[in-house]
């Protein structure tokens, strides 16, 4: 009797390691690989004089991304996602500058934007 249950829970614990094994097939799982992150500098001056603006609104439109210039002008927006945006710039008495399909696809890209001052 003893041998009887000794095999029958050999058969219960071989069939359960089986059936594990055979739900487990040793592949991958395909992982989705985030977009590249890339970053856009750039310096904002002023066209005339090509002095660095300080406080200039740089927005990429259709997203939330934001940046406001250092006193050298520059500025930076970093965890973009490859692909063409629109840039708005705004300056107190400039003339807001659009740039259309800028096309982010390196990891850094720099970009120089000339604002003209109002009444020019």
């Amino acid at each position: 009797m003893k041998n009887l249950l000794i095999s029958a829970l050999i058969l219960v614990f071989g069939s359960i390691t089986m059936l594990a094994t055979a739900n487990n097939d040793g592949g991958t799982v395909a992982k989705e690989t985030p977009a590249a992150s890339v970053m856009m500098t750039g310096t904002v001056l002023d066209a005339e004089t090509g002095e660095a603006l300080v406080g200039a609104t740089i927005e990429i439109e259709n997203t939330d991304a934001k940046a406001y210039t250092d006193l050298e002008g520059r500025f930076s927006i970093a965890n973009m996602q490859q692909g063409k945006y629109s840039v708005k710039v705004n300056y107190i008495s400039y003339k807001e500058a659009l740039i259309s399909n800028l096309s982010l696809e390196a990891h850094a890209n720099s970009i120089e934007i000339k604002l003209n001052p109002e009444g020019n």
